[in-house]
């Protein structure tokens, strides 16, 4: 199966100031090998069970520490959030926020993480710190610290042996040969300030992970880099800090390579659709070291891993178990349909897509008469198409955050703003929006086929979520004021004002 992945590139790379013109020998090296995840929200296979599942994942990497016992596995952030079983409550009411996740990269053989933005999608900076000590892999942040403690802000921690120990800037990994020689590979963790949760202080990301850099380049053999960023960010960072072997990216969600001088950046597909694996070559004679990294699909042709299939065994049945509690049906078909919804993030973050369209289409279901209709793609976190038949699950799944719709009253010039940052600016991101009644025509908008006149007063529908300001590049729209009903009165059924309850109950009407 390993010998099938295909290998894009084989690099070598000057890791040092030594400038001998001594060969490199093929004999003499120390190698290692990193199993390379990022933005993984989904702990089960997806699109019918044919992509992805952290089972799979198990067993790609017992299978290259058969091949190699110098092997790790990392993931590049976002993890904890979101996810549909993230959302909801256990027994004792609190919220099972990435407790699944944990548990199973815990089965998995994780070793080394660093934060996404996700994380701290958590409410609280303890239940963040309860997920960190829960794992059994290790963190590393360079720019990250915890902003709610007394004394000013801190590194977060992480309990290990009983002890609670600052989460470090940096982590030094040593491997060895068959002979007894030794090498170190130093890791760093580095975030883009995009959740700007109260709990948290960003550093600057280039400034912070220079001096990272600088504070562990003398004390190992080669750097690598677990960085959460826009692949723009990672370049220019690749640029600003050279010496770095490999930047293992995260946040973009669609598979990439790149590299910039001496480093090699990657990013696997999101929710473990694919994996990255790095076969690394040190040469401790020469001080060089040779990359050679390889993109492996997972997918069903892989075997599940017997532990790890088990622990999402039991969380998947557990989300069950809590969706019928909560009054939902996740086995009931509400729609059929011949044509795949679309709702893949490379998609419906980028283009219009036809689940984005029925998605607003139920808005105008339960408010109709509003000028327009978005939804931030964001809000649509499945990352699969549905075909054949449609359950309550499968809306569940597409909306794990659920939350309220509202009107909002905009003067046009405020609402050519919004569609030029909704629509151009955030292309490729979770602010990117799908519509309905608007368009644009040689670079004007227009809304119902009008153009907007910058005098007049639009009502738009939108999620709450984004009414309040919280989406990227659109905190404006929290000067505006906006009306919220609890439920919808439509054709004699009441519905109640939740994304989720009001797709169920538009599909039913198809």
């Amino acid at each position: 199966m390993l010998r099938q992945t295909l290998y894009l590139f084989s690099i070598l790379f000057l890791l040092s100031c030594n400038t001998s013109k001594k060969a490199v020998s093929s004999g003499d090296s120390i190698d290692f090998t990193i199993l390379q995840l990022n933005d993984v929200y989904e702990i089960a296979p997806l699109e019918g069970g044919k992509v992805g599942g952290l089972a799979r994942v198990a067993t790609v990497k017992k299978q290259l520490l058969k091949e190699n016992p110098n092997t790790i596995a990392v993931l590049s952030g976002d993890f904890l959030s979101p996810s549909l079983i993230g959302t909801l409550k256990k027994e004792n009411g609190e919220r099972i926020a990435g407790q699944q996740m944990v548990e199973t990269l815990n089965a998995m053989g994780l070793d080394y993480a660093t934060f996404g933005n996700h994380e701290f999608d958590l409410k609280s900076a303890d239940l963040l710190q309860k997920r960190i000590n829960q794992s059994q892999f290790e963190y590393t942040i360079c720019n990250v610290k915890r902003a709610d403690l007394p004394g000013g802000p801190q590194a977060f921690t992480q309990k290990i042996d009983n002890q609670d120990r600052p989460i470090p800037e940096y982590i030094i990994k040593e491997f060895s040969d068959s002979k007894g020689n030794t090498m170190k590979v130093g890791i760093i963790g580095v975030l883009l300030p995009f959740n700007q949760a109260s709990y948290v202080q960003y550093d600057p990301v280039v400034e912070s992970f220079r001096k990272t850099y600088e504070l562990l380049k003398d004390k190992t053999d080669v750097v690598i880099a677990m960085t959460h960023l826009n692949i723009s960010d990672d370049l220019s960072l690749a640029k600003e800090v050279p010496g770095v072997l490999l930047f293992m990216g995260g946040h973009d969600h669609v598979e990439m390579n790149h590299y910039v001088e001496e480093t090699v950046i990657t990013k696997a597909d999101a929710n473990a659709k694919s994996a990255y694996i790095h076969r690394v070559s040190f040469y401790p004679s020469s001080g060089t070291a040779k990359v050679r990294s390889s993109w492996m699909p997972i997918t069903d042709k892989i075997q599940d891993d017997p532990t790890t299939a088990a622990v999402v065994e039991k969380w998947q049945s557990k989300v069950y178990q809590i969706m019928n509690e909560q009054g939902y049906n996740p086995d009931e078909v509400v729609m059929t349909t011949s044509v795949p919804l679309e709702c893949k993030e490379v998609d419906i973050r980028s283009r219009q897509t036809n689940y984005g369209a029925l998605t607003t289409s139920a808005f105008e279901y339960v408010l109709p008469n509003a000028d327009a209709y978005m939804i931030n793609s964001g809000s649509m976190r499945m990352d699969d198409n549905i075909s054949g038949t449609v359950t309550q699950f499968d809306v569940l799944r597409t909306f794990p955050f659920g939350g309220g719709i509202v009107k909002m009253e905009l003067p046009g010039n405020v609402l050519q703003k919004f569609l030029e940052i909704a629509l151009k600016t955030n292309k490729g991101e979770g602010g990117y929006f799908q519509v309905k009644n608007i368009s644009n025509t040689n670079g004007q908008w227009l809304i119902n086929g009008q153009a907007i006149n910058i005098g007049q007063t639009y009502t738009v529908v939108i999620p709450e979520f984004v009414a309040k300001g919280n989406e990227a590049n659109l905190g404006f729209l929290a000067d505006f004021k906006y009306k919220k009903e609890a439920t919808f009165s439509v054709k004699g059924s009441t519905i109640q004002n939740d994304v989720r309850d009001i797709v169920i109950a538009y599909m039913k009407t198809l």
